[in-house]
């Protein structure tokens, strides 16, 4: 159930200390474990909690993750906001496209439900041009899981099971980063995985200089671990930009004299973005508009694709 009241404190944010500085060739791997463990550390009591706003905070940390694999692994142009209309713009049952479809992966990833189980796993892989048969998908599965087992750091467990993915699906990267995030929650135990390495993967400031490594190949431990970190730290800032956010749709409630008002409020904390055009009960198309109108001139809520058209609301 989305609560609206009382709105919790937003989380702390991680110390400056936690905070890797430079590329990945100025660290050693043990330094990289070292801020993935710190970052990942802070980020806990947050994964592992269910704050009103978590829905939203877990879509967006989704849209981020599937917006740079389509583009950095499959080739893909849309950014973000493209994959947001593919996915808050389609109607029920109509075909998401290519990378819609990877955003659809990555959402179905922080829904509930074990990530492992053949008949998911082979939907995601699909979703992400990865097709398994009902053989591979079961070895696939089997694979990831054998890397669960022990008492490794949760970085290095990802990293193993990103490399069990590709080991048995060689072009199955996407699904590897995808696979690696799920194992990461499992070991820290936390109820939901959160969309976080493909976020922090390919970018520059990661990679350092020359070829990224793969899955399975040498320096890819260390990649992984500072992505977490980074990653980490990204979503622990979101989730305290998310929670003022929150706070201040929670104020503006009383201000709000639709009587469908709760509707449209928990629509907007559970999902990254909300259509204007959907459907909401108790409200009509019109009054639907002007309260996501009066919420965005509160301060409430933000229209997130500067259309005249079509457009979007979220926090």
């Amino acid at each position: 159930m989305i609560r609206l009241d009382p709105v919790p404190l937003p989380p702390a944010r991680a110390p400056s200390w936690a905070r890797p500085s430079g590329s990945l060739r100025d660290l050693s791997e043990a330094e990289a474990l070292f801020f993935a463990g710190a970052a990942l550390s802070a980020l806990d009591s947050v994964a592992k909690s269910e704050p009103p706003w978590a829905g939203a905070w877990r879509a967006r940390l989704a849209l981020k993750s599937a917006a740079a694999v389509a583009q950095n692994l499959l080739n893909r142009r849309e950014d973000e906001a493209a994959l947001r209309d593919a996915v808050s713009l389609a109607k029920p049952g109509q075909d998401l496209g290519p990378a819609g479809k990877v955003y659809a992966a990555f959402r179905t990833l922080c829904g509930p439900g074990d990530p492992f189980r053949r008949t998911r796993l082979a939907a995601i892989a699909a979703d992400l041009q990865a097709p398994l048969d009902r053989d591979k998908a079961e070895e696939l599965a089997a694979a990831v899981r054998e890397t669960i087992t022990g008492d490794r750091p949760a970085p290095v467990v990802a990293a193993a099971a990103a490399a069990a993915v590709v080991a048995v699906r060689a072009a199955g990267e996407p699904l590897a980063l995808l696979c690696a995030d799920a194992a990461l929650a499992k070991t820290l135990g936390w109820p939901t995985p959160l969309p976080l390495l493909a976020s922090e993967l390919f970018q520059r400031r990661a990679t350092g200089e020359g070829r990224r490594p793969r899955p399975g190949e040498t320096g890819w431990g260390k990649l992984v671990a500072l992505a977490y970190a980074r990653a980490a730290l990204a979503a622990l800032d979101l989730a305290h930009d998310l929670s003022l956010r929150a706070g201040r749709l929670a104020d503006a409630a009383p201000k709000l004299r639709a009587k469908g008002k709760t509707g449209a409020l928990a629509a907007l904390l559970a999902d990254d973005a909300v259509s204007a055009a959907a459907p909401l009960p108790g409200l009509s198309d019109r009054a639907r508009r002007r309260l996501f109108e009066r919420l965005v001139v509160l301060g409430a809520a933000r229209e997130l694709t500067g259309r005249a058209t079509f457009r979007l609301y979220g926090l």
